[in-house]
């Protein structure tokens, strides 16, 4: 039995048992919700899914549609609806992008246990570090990459790559990189993006960085997922309607990553930074204000 497909065991299994678990404890987070409701929460888990196969995260992208649409009104109910319904479209993700792009398994294992122990770790150490000062690193990081990727994309700096795999010394540094991306979310940030960009500046093909961001994820999102179930933090409807549709909207957009040329995958870094950098600032903007 190869590695890969053990690792799609784990996930599957993983993921199946956290959304049954889900689906026996169905009933306590009932809510009543009209057509238009219905169709919005549905609109909402498949755009937001559709972009974050692309690597754009859907949390943000489901906060934003959430707050127009005015839906989940109940905040702690909303962000358990919102890690609950993403388990399955990110099994999907995972299962979907390790059989459609080739990645070493040495690769993927570093990078999704660091990724795993940064999020473990970083719950003892958060209290330490500030959110702007995360912000602030990010930033700094993001602006260096973009002016890279603009002068590759112009032809006057070679970076980058078509590698499935490190080893050695990239090989750890993707490790430390990968822990620290682990510990973001404890500060409230996604890592995606910063996947994207460390594997674009290691050499490998950007496509990598699907498999390796989605398998992480889907191993983390069910060990967040369940205590939100168990305290009943969630909107049932609206997670399985967000959850249904997200799933789709993978089988829609992984197969056109995975055929994408490298060097457009790199405009689509691109994108997906600008956009960070904007959040990033609205986020700055933000502790402003409440500080």
């Amino acid at each position: 039995m190869s590695q890969i497909l053990v690792i799609k065991i784990i996930v599957t299994i993983l993921v199946l048992a956290t959304f049954a678990y889900f689906l026996l404890n169905i009933r306590h987070g009932a809510e009543q919700l009209s057509l238009k409701a219905k169709i919005q929460t549905a609109f909402t888990g498949f755009i937001a899914t559709f972009f974050d196969t692309f690597g754009i995260g859907s949390f943000a992208s489901i906060f934003a549609l959430r707050n127009a649409f005015k839906l989940m009104p109940d905040n702690k109910r909303f962000n358990g609806s919102m890690v609950v319904q993403s388990t399955l479209p990110t099994m999907i993700q995972s299962i979907l992008f390790l059989q459609l792009v080739q990645i070493d398994s040495i690769t993927l294992i570093t990078a999704c246990v660091m990724i795993a122990l940064g999020g473990i770790v970083s719950g003892y150490f958060v209290k330490f570090v500030t959110r702007n000062a995360i912000y602030n690193v990010m930033l700094v990081t993001f602006l260096i990459t973009i002016i890279i990727l603009i002068l590759n994309q112009m032809n006057m700096l070679s970076i980058g790559g078509s590698l499935i795999q490190v080893r050695d010394g990239k090989l750890v540094a993707l490790g430390i990189i990968m822990f620290l991306a682990g510990c973001l979310p404890a500060f409230g940030v996604g890592y995606y993006s910063i996947i994207l960009v460390v594997i674009f500046l290691l050499g490998l093909s950007p496509a990598v960085a699907y498999p390796i961001m989605t398998t992480a994820s889907a191993v983390q999102m069910p060990m967040t997922a369940v205590p939100m179930i168990k305290t009943r933090q969630y909107y049932s409807f609206s997670t399985l309607l967000m959850a249904i549709p997200g799933c789709i909207a993978v089988f829609i957009a992984a197969p056109i990553i995975s055929k994408v040329d490298s060097s457009y995958l790199k405009w689509v870094l691109l994108v997906v930074i600008v956009y960070n950098i904007w959040t990033l600032f609205k986020a700055k903007k933000e502790l402003k204000v409440t500080a």
